[in-house]
């Protein structure tokens, strides 16, 4: 792969931890003359010259280093308007999968990445659609998932799905979740959904807290649009996209998530595999080892 020429760096927090992270990323870049951008948000964290505003700063890297968790790595997706900027996600979070490089082999890893020995993986983005009464009155990028939920009263929802033109059902649940295979480890996992290799391109249908124990998760193709309807009689609802953009909704009012090609790039590297990410994070096969070992 072509060599990294500058790096730049973002978090969105001042922890004492991002604060030594990104102090060991100057000074590694310093030792081996490795061009740095900062974001703004980071003028109190360096000694050194910060981009004037988020929009040079995104055309002055070639590749962004995200420090923080997964919800980081989205925000700053969605911050370079998922144009196929890459972004190395460092992680400084608890679990992350969007954020597979960790700071312990830190300047190693990046040194790496500068070389060339790294990987870009393309995620597949939804396009999601907001309408009332005939009119759009919401455009969305989603990494992750689009979802439904609640908002206080604790009321089963009805929502309505389409695949195309043919009727799903009528979910009776707390809320229904549209996820990309990235989010399939997201709010999808934690609601029973299936672990989807993030190469497929798919649509994640999956109801959370259904009323029927029979309304299961559903895998879909995306070369048909999406359409989820929310029918009278709902509790307050809200539409979420990433967990970083709701809207309030109403009755009637229509979702329609579709796959028209956008894509998010996510640095990895070389020798990293999909599976040996999920292997460490979810810690795979480790009960019957430490069975295996017991006397």
């Amino acid at each position: 792969m072509q060599k990294i020429g500058t790096f730049g760096v973002v978090a969105f927090n001042e922890s004492g931890q991002v604060r030594e992270v990104v102090g060991r990323i100057v000074d590694w870049s310093r030792a081996n003359a490795v061009p740095l951008s900062f974001h703004p948000f980071l003028k109190n964290l360096v000694d050194a010259p910060v981009a004037a505003e988020e929009a040079s700063f995104i055309t002055s890297s070639d590749a962004i280093i995200s420090l923080g968790g997964d919800g980081t790595f989205l925000s700053v997706a969605r911050m370079c308007r998922f144009s196929g900027k890459p972004v190395i996600g460092v992680n400084i979070g608890s679990l992350g999968f969007l954020t597979d490089i960790g700071i312990d082999n830190l300047e190693e890893n990046l040194m790496k990445i500068r070389n060339g020995n790294y990987r870009t993986i393309s995620r597949m983005v939804l396009d999601a659609k907001l309408t009332r009464n005939n009119n759009v009155i919401g455009s969305f990028h989603a990494l992750n998932d689009v979802f439904i939920n609640r908002v206080d009263t604790p009321k089963l929802t009805s929502i309505s799905a389409w695949h195309g033109n043919d009727f799903i059902t009528e979910f009776f649940a707390d809320g229904i979740i549209i996820a990309t295979p990235s989010g399939s480890t997201a709010y999808s996992l934690s609601a029973g959904g299936p672990i989807v290799e993030p190469t497929v391109q798919a649509f994640l249908l999956t109801p959370i807290c259904p009323h029927s124990l029979t309304e299961r998760p559903i895998i879909l193709p995306s070369d048909k649009e999406l359409r989820l309807v929310v029918n009278e009689k709902n509790p307050d609802l809200l539409l979420s996209i990433d967990g970083l953009e709701s809207v309030r909704l109403q009755s009637d009012d229509r979702i329609i998530v579709s796959y028209g090609g956008v894509a998010g790039n996510l640095m990895q590297l070389a020798e990293q595999s999909y599976f040996s990410l999920l292997r460490r994070k979810l810690a795979w096969g480790r009960g019957y080892k430490q069975r295996q070992k017991r006397p």
